[in-house]
């Protein structure tokens, strides 16, 4: 029997791009996740997201294109998107999940893949099992093969920007309150200035281009 490649670890499947995170792979982790949101949802909608690393737009349309070969509705973003905005649009929208390709903080030979579910944080270990398993049988079963010329770039999927709505939610005075009430620890959230606008300290990727450039309102 084959061993399946797809492994989540703490948030989200991570390989070596051209190694183990591989078209033939993101096949298989994107269709097992198709499976498990049409078993959860008779009508699933999943958001597509993408960072800047390597093939990044190219595993996002293939994800699309296999989403909606099983009849899942996709919602595209239209440019690289840091996580936060993608789980905020999430709980915006209530949604069914996001598949977000991003390797995070890892070095640049790395991808990734990352799904949330519709609670917007990184899935649950029962989650994260049942898309191994389904998975595993996937790749048991000989893999999952490309998909026929007509159903590539299918270009039916709805492209999305989130950047207005999220700079707005995170403009909103009363923002850091909520985040407040539903921390476990909330003491720890620093408290802003009064004047100062919104900030944040981006590692990398796509957070440190947005906040540079597409998600800045300098």
């Amino acid at each position: 029997m084959a061993t399946s490649p797809i492994k989540f670890g703490t948030s989200g499947w991570r390989g070596l791009i051209a190694d183990d995170f591989t078209f033939a792979n993101v096949r298989l982790a994107v269709t097992a996740i198709a499976e498990h949101a049409k078993a959860k949802a008779k009508e699933p909608t999943i958001l597509v997201g993408y960072d800047t690393r390597f093939y990044s737009e190219e595993f996002s349309q293939l994800a699309v294109d296999i989403l909606q070969h099983h009849a899942v509705r996709t919602l595209l973003c239209e440019t690289f998107t840091p996580t936060p905005a993608v789980a905020f649009e999430i709980m915006r929208r209530k949604l069914d999940g996001a598949i977000n390709f991003t390797a995070s903080h890892n070095p640049a030979q790395y991808h990734g893949l990352k799904f949330s579910s519709s609670d917007a944080g990184p899935a649950l270990p029962e989650v994260t099992k049942d898309i191994e398993a389904r998975a595993a049988q996937l790749a048991a079963n000989g893999g999952v093969p490309p998909l026929p010329p007509g159903a590539l770039n299918s270009g039916r999927g709805e492209k999305v920007n989130l950047r207005e709505n999220y700079l707005k939610r995170l403009e909103d005075p009363t923002f850091p309150k909520r985040i407040s009430r539903r921390c476990a620890k909330p003491w720890l959230i620093p408290k802003r200035p009064r004047g100062w606008p919104p900030m944040a300290t981006p590692i990398d990727s796509a957070s440190s281009i947005a906040t540079a450039r597409g998600f800045s309102r300098t």
